[in-house]
């Protein structure tokens, strides 16, 4: 199975994942960075000011995961409404 590292990249530093997870693939290294960002967002800043970066063994960045939480806060406002409309 490959190894797929996770960074966290903020504005000032970049947080290197020196281990990484072996992973079937892209796509579960995507699904593994969503929940690193649930993990991590009680410790970072509840914006879009930092990122993950996934790189596969050739430390390649493969894809850059964008936390929304802006988005997630309209989705609940928004279900809420259709709920009591």
């Amino acid at each position: 199975m490959p190894r797929y590292y996770f960074n966290i990249a903020l504005p000032t530093r970049v947080i290197i994942d020196s281990t990484g997870k072996e992973l079937a693939g892209l796509e579960a290294a995507h699904w593994h960075a969503v929940s690193l960002v649930y993990q991590a967002r009680v410790h970072l800043p509840d914006d879009e000011s930092w990122v993950i970066q996934i790189q596969d063994e050739t430390r390649f960045t493969r894809e850059v995961l964008v936390p929304c939480f802006k988005a997630r806060g309209r989705a609940k406002k928004h279900n809420k409404k259709a709920l009591t409309g």
